[in-house]
């Protein structure tokens, strides 16, 4: 997923790039930093960027190296979630689907490899990608994240989607009823119901409820997948971010 807020977006104009994606961490745009991982994990056959401008679109299109598949480009929608499901209908898509996004340049091939494994290990139409945000902040300490908050602990989203099966791309749909709302979890929680909010915001809602939940409200069998690298949960919105994601990557060579 790589749409784009235009010059409203703060990583982008604090570079002067027309897209967050195209903004480098440590020299290498996001976007390609994200190709990068994707085209050398045995998990992925194929590649499509959705959202890019059609102008920018050629400079990522074949790997610079002739290895991994090609990248396909398809034209975003109003949502990330309408987005993906029109790429899924346009290019036809079977199931198992991988949605990522290209503001995770801290994205690798062993998080994708953990979660991969896990995600298709479990009988589940869709699976979502969690790290627990204790290790987030002690590995990026300072730096604002979204957490939710469960009986089991508190939780970052690591923007890692599996779609397991056709009945899994309805999710899509369900998700577009709470995307305004991605960073205020108790407000997508109120939309599951009060009750289910008034467990939440007493601490009594596990994520074992939640997927129970889903699952008697829509029929569909959604499970998160727990990983244990703080960088999964790492994605870049504001300059600082970005500038934290370079330094991480430059430590680490």
């Amino acid at each position: 997923m790589a749409g784009s807020r235009g010059t409203a977006d703060p990583v982008a104009a604090a570079v002067g790039v027309a897209n967050k994606v195209l903004a480098p961490v440590a020299g290498v745009a996001m976007l390609e930093r994200v190709l990068r991982t994707l085209r050398a994990n045995r998990w992925i056959d194929r590649i499509v960027v959705c959202g890019l401008d059609p102008m920018l679109a050629s400079d990522f299109a074949a790997p610079a190296d002739g290895g991994g598949p090609a990248v396909e480009h398809v034209r975003g929608d109003h949502t990330p979630s309408s987005s993906a499901a029109a790429a899924i209908r346009e290019l036809g898509l079977a199931p198992p689907v991988l949605i990522t996004t290209a503001d995770h340049p801290l994205l690798s091939s062993a998080i994708l490899d953990a979660f991969c494994e896990r995600a298709t290990a479990i009988n589940a139409d869709a699976t979502f990608a969690l790290v627990p945000a204790g290790i987030v902040h002690a590995a990026f300490p300072g730096v604002k994240r979204t957490v939710f908050r469960f009986r089991d602990g508190g939780f970052c989203g690591c923007n890692l989607y599996a779609l397991l099966s056709t009945k899994g791309y309805d999710a899509l749909r369900e998700w577009a009823s709470v995307e305004a709302e991605r960073k205020r979890p108790w407000r997508i929680l109120r939309i599951l119901g009060y009750g289910t909010l008034f467990r939440f915001v007493i601490g009594q809602l596990s994520l074992a409820d939640l997927t129970g939940v889903v699952f008697a409200r829509t029929g569909l069998s959604v499970r998160p997948v727990l990983l244990t690298d703080p960088a999964a949960g790492f994605d870049v919105d504001t300059p600082e971010q970005r500038l934290v994601a370079e330094a991480y990557l430059t430590t680490r060579g």
